[in-house]
């Protein structure tokens, strides 16, 4: 018989300890900081005054990039330990490397893929995504959090959490102005914070279409007007001294 309390619990203390490696572990460990701390910083950004209704291509380039450039600098931290002797040539270090093949491919495809054009970019290379697999793994690189099967796999289940309570944020959060300010620009429609569009050209559609009624008003009044001269001449050209 499944033990249900003691898989909670399992399950408990994984969301804990990912909830940790997000929020906590950054903190206890002033190098990564440095790599940490723009990168959150840039999501939030990015997040919020470029990503907010959806990425663009060049926007996923620009974040595969960021992405590689984070591949590199865990490569230069995890050949620095093994240097100091923190680490050894066994299984957690071949994991750990195949860790950075898979990341830094992770950004390569992405700008292989942008510069062909294809649009599944803007769904694989947004901002949160990015910023959610370095800090899940940054820890380890930094030998912050052991590698282990259990982290692998509270990072891929609990992902979802992360995602969507960024999009809950966004929908519900009103548009900063500069947001507001470049979708007017670009033409498109006014979002509100609930995800409803109202669309600012629509009075002055009904307006045009005011001024075109009016204008047909005034061509009939003209029209009524040439009939009744018309019929006026006739009768006068009918009347004989």
């Amino acid at each position: 018989m499944v033990d249900v309390a003691g898989v909670g619990i399992y399950f408990l203390n994984m969301f804990i300890t990912w909830v940790k490696t997000i929020f906590v572990v950054p903190f206890q460990n002033v190098d990564m900081l440095w790599l940490m701390v723009p990168l959150w910083a840039a999501w939030f950004f990015a997040e919020f005054f470029q990503e907010k209704h959806g990425t663009s291509m060049g926007n996923a380039i620009t974040n595969a990039v960021v992405v590689i450039w984070g591949s590199i600098d865990c490569t230069r931290q995890t050949f620095r330990l093994l240097g100091e002797g923190v680490l050894k040539w066994n299984l957690d270090l071949y994991l750990r490397l195949l860790l950075i093949i898979i990341i830094l491919g992770y950004g390569v495809l992405i700008v292989i893929l942008g510069l062909k054009g294809k649009k599944v970019i803007k769904y694989i290379g947004r901002v949160r995504e990015v910023t959610y697999v370095f800090a899940m793994f940054v820890p380890v690189f930094y030998n912050a959090v052991p590698m282990t099967l259990v982290h692998i796999v509270a990072a891929i289940l609990f992902m979802p959490i992360f995602y969507f309570a960024i999009e809950l944020i966004d929908r519900y959060t009103p548009n900063p102005t500069a947001v507001v300010q470049d979708m007017e620009e670009s033409g498109g429609e006014k979002t509100s914070g609930l995800g409803e569009s109202t669309s600012k050209s629509s009075g002055f559609g009904d307006l045009g279409g005011g001024l075109d009624d009016l204008g047909g008003s005034k061509s009939g009044k003209k029209s009524g007007g040439d009939d009744f001269g018309g019929d006026l001449g006739g009768g006068l050209g009918d009347l004989k001294f």
